[in-house]
């Protein structure tokens, strides 16, 4: 095991797609600043459909708090109405 999960726990990847009004309102760049922030690496992208879709990976804690944070009103001009993950 790496000195990255012996420190912080288990690691944790999550392939996630957001539904709502998340185009056109600088999601995926609050979405990369909030994983610098959180010391989390992935990506993120813009589809066809009007969604978001990306991966995220890191320390358990720190996935799990950046995929909740798009549901608390942290972000005045988001409205996130579905979230899917696995």
């Amino acid at each position: 095991m790496s000195t990255l999960g012996k420190a912080s726990g288990a690691l944790k990847s999550v392939d996630y797609e957001v539904f709502g009004r998340v185009q056109g309102v600088c999601f995926r760049m609050y979405t990369e600043e909030e994983a610098r922030k959180l010391g989390v690496v992935g990506w993120v992208k813009n589809t066809s459909q009007g969604t978001v879709t990306g991966q995220v990976q890191g320390p358990e804690d720190k996935v799990n708090a950046i995929l909740w944070s798009w549901s608390l009103e942290t972000c005045v001009f988001l409205k996130v109405l579905k979230r899917l993950w696995s």
